[in-house]
């Protein structure tokens, strides 16, 4: 007997839990909230950092400075702006309501394609 026919073919069940209906606690909500603020406002002084750096070499240093300075930090600042418009968009949308629902439909859409290959098969 070959190895292949020696080992039962295991195929994965995918049980699908629904997603908890439950929201978090007033602590936990109270806790990220200020979590994120204090991220946001460690990166934004980071950034406000970096921009007076640029700003201050730009102008101590001649035009020719200024003109050299002026791409980075404007490409800077529209990387910046373009990020947080897919952030107010995403949230605006509802992405971040529910995180859990996304990788159950994710499973969902995997055993749907899984069904739909075995049907074309025979």
């Amino acid at each position: 007997m070959s190895d292949s026919e020696q080992r039962p073919q295991w195929k994965p069940r995918l049980r699908v839990v629904p997603p908890v209906e439950s929201s978090p606690s007033p602590a936990a909500r109270k806790f990220l909230w200020i979590f994120s603020v204090f991220m946001v406002l460690v990166a934004g002084s980071g950034f406000l950092f970096k921009l007076i750096e640029f700003i201050v070499t730009a102008t101590s240093q001649g035009k020719d400075a200024l003109s050299s300075f002026l791409l980075p930090v404007l490409n800077y600042l529209l990387v910046a702006a373009g990020f947080f418009c897919l952030f107010l968009w995403a949230y605006f949308r509802g992405q971040f309501r529910d995180l859990e629902a996304a990788k159950y439909r994710m499973l969902e859409l995997n055993a749907e394609v899984d069904r739909m290959e075995a049907a074309q098969r025979g």
